[in-house]
Parts: C-alpha cells; structure tokens; sequence
C-alpha cells in the first residue's frame, strides 16, 4: 500500500441516539434501507465502504448526502489515495480485495495502473471531499459516555504507553495498523472505554462490555449476510440483509 500521511483523529460529542455502523462493502440497497430504519439521528461508519459489492458509488454518495462521519478501513486506503491523486494500488484488483467493483462503480474501464490511474476525473469532488475527511480513529462521546472507534483494531504491543493514550499514540505514528489489526473479540482490551470496531466477520455482532465488533459479513455472497448498526448509548443493534448477488 501507498505511504501514508500524518494520521486524524477526530473527537465528536453528541447527543443519543446515535448510530455507529459497521463495513458496508458495496451494499448500496443495504444501506439505503438501513438509513431508513435509523431516520435522522447522526451515523458514523466504521469503514470498508467499497469493494466486493457492487455499489460503492451509490454508497459513498448516501454517506456523503447524509453528512456521515467516519473512519478509514483497509478497503478504504487504496482508494483514497487513487481518488486524492496519489497513486493506484493494483493490490486491489486482487481477488481478495474485490476493488475492480469499485471501478466499475464509477465508470473506470482501464484494466492496467495505468489506464486506471488516467481515470480517477471520474470520481465527484464531493466524495473526493467526503473520503478525505475519514479518520484513522474517533474519540466518540455520546450522551456523556465514551468509545473509541477505529476499523480493525488497536494493537496490543505499545504497552509502555498509557491505556487512554493508545489510540492517539497510533493515529500520531502508525495509523495503517488501526485500519487492518485483526481485534482479539474473546479478550477485553484496556484502554478505559468500549472499542468499537469492524473489519472482523462475525456471525452475530459481538456487544460486551468494553468491545463491539459489527462487521457481520455484508458484500459476501451468502444469504445470511447482513449490514448492522449499533444505536448508542442503548446499544441496540439494527441489521438489513446486504442484498448482495447470493449465486456468484
């Protein structure tokens, strides 16, 4: 992957009820229907936006129509930077990666770096704004209590430092690995609030005390995928089938 910048953490206080939503790949009609079900409180997507699903240029722009906040997910990185001009990773063409349905979201026909690389016009300002704006972690209040939010995880190696300080250690010199740590779900981590994460597919959302994982599996052809959101402070969990092509 590309080099990468000086890491955002972005600090949000808000008022309940507010809905934090896990990786969407591609699901635009997911989405749409679970923007539904939430109405008009504050949405906050914990990245994995695109990739594998076919619409992640609808996504992208209900997201960005909607005012949502986020953070970065590994999905997310390469196309960031090919938007912003800084370089196609051709690792997302990868099978594992699935970003050619993100091309084809936006019109992208080149096949080689190149050729897609000369393409990128084809991707509005307004969700070139929109994803530059997504943070490698936020600091989340909500009706007076705190989470952390990041796309995979925090790592459990920088133990020197303080547990509130962690977060911020690795937004300041190493904000890549909160977007592809792989969170240990079974083992609460220390960090003096809930970490709320993705990246991870599970079968059923993970809701415990200071960990809640809700990547429950939407983009993936099988049918019992689904796209789920926590509204917090209550944490009561709101999912939609992803609608995604089950007989690929």
């Amino acid at each position: 992957m590309n080099d990468f910048r000086t890491g955002l953490l972005l600090e949000l206080k808000l008022d309940g009820p507010v809905a934090v939503v896990g990786d969407i790949h591609g699901c635009a009609d997911a989405l749409d229907a679970l923007l539904d079900k939430l109405g008009e409180m504050p949405v906050i997507v914990l990245g994995d936006l695109g990739d594998r699903g076919p619409g992640t240029r609808a996504v992208i722009d209900l997201l960005a129509r909607r005012g949502a906040a986020g953070v970065r997910g590994n999905h997310d990185d390469w196309l960031i930077a090919w938007a912003l001009g800084e370089g196609f990773d051709s690792f997302a063409l990868h099978p594992v990666m699935g970003g050619r349905a993100t091309l084809d979201s936006y019109g992208i026909k080149g096949a080689s770096a190149g050729s897609i690389e000369a393409e990128r016009w084809r991707v509005p300002r307004e969700h070139l704004a929109w994803l530059d704006g997504l943070a490698d972690a936020i600091d989340l209040e909500v009706d007076g209590e705190r989470y952390w939010l990041v796309h995979g995880g925090v790592p459990d190696d920088q133990l020197a430092v303080e547990p509130s300080g962690r977060v911020p250690w690795f937004v300041r010199n190493a904000p890549e690995r909160l977007h592809g740590y792989r969170q240990l779900l079974d083992r609460s981590p220390n960090l003096g609030r809930p970490l709320i994460v993705g990246h991870q597919q599970v079968e059923e959302p993970v809701v415990s005390g200071a960990i809640i994982a809700l990547d429950t599996g939407a983009g993936e052809p099988r049918s019992s995928a689904r796209l789920t959101a926590i509204v917090l402070p209550e944490r009561r969990l709101v999912s939609v089938p992803s609608w995604t092509e089950v007989t690929q």
